[in-house]
């Protein structure tokens, strides 16, 4: 996996599987073929990657802690193998599980940043800008350090900000935060450009 050969990783995950199909070899497993399908542009075997994470999410409910257990690592576990299994659905074009997925992720990580900064640009590249924010928010009330979901939220609500008698883009606090925020956060970003162009687009 360190390598990027991603062939040679999911052959040698199926030999793990083979002999443990525990949750976490099938999740390396499915991460494997995924990266593998990805690389190669190939549906079939990201489809594949699709089943062996559903795969670990049965191993995942027969190994749950029991009551009183300690089950952090377990929940971490499942956290990975559906942001995975959303990431696949995301190459297949399943947006609407993929989001679903990512969800669940949210239900089981101890910080659920990324599972939703994954929903808030699976919404805003699809271009419901409606439910982007909220999930923006979401993210960045668990991890306030990823520029990218700033930029997003930025971008939504400067996108739906009215215009003064004088043309200025008449931009709420919160938008001129998120986008203030990206600027510090990511100063010579690949969004810099575009954020800076906004706020000078914006009344005083």
């Amino acid at each position: 996996m360190q390598a990027k050969d991603w062939s040679g990783a999911a052959a040698t995950a199926q030999k793990l599987v083979d002999l443990s199909g525990t949750a976490r070899n099938l999740r390396e497993l499915a991460d494997a073929l995924l990266n593998d399908g990805s690389a190669r542009r190939d549906s079939d075997t990201i489809t594949e990657s699709l089943s062996s994470y559903d795969f670990a999410l049965e191993a995942a409910e027969k190994e749950k802690p029991t009551q009183g257990q300690p089950d952090s690592d377990w929940k971490d576990n499942l956290a990975k193998v559906y942001i995975g299994k959303g990431n696949a659905l995301l190459k297949l074009h399943r947006n609407a599980e993929a989001v679903e997925a990512y969800n669940h992720s949210a239900e089981f990580a101890a910080n659920p940043g990324l599972a939703y900064f994954n929903i808030c640009a699976v919404l805003y590249n699809s271009g419901n800008t409606t439910d982007s924010p909220a999930a923006c928010r979401k993210c960045l009330q668990a991890d306030p350090g990823r520029a990218d979901a700033w930029f997003i939220l930025g971008s939504v609500l400067f996108a739906n900000s009215p215009i003064d008698p004088k043309g200025n883009m008449e931009l709420s606090a919160e938008t001129r935060q998120a986008l203030s925020r990206y600027l510090e956060l990511a100063p010579d970003g690949p969004h810099a450009a575009d954020v800076k162009a906004m706020l000078q687009m914006a009344g005083k």
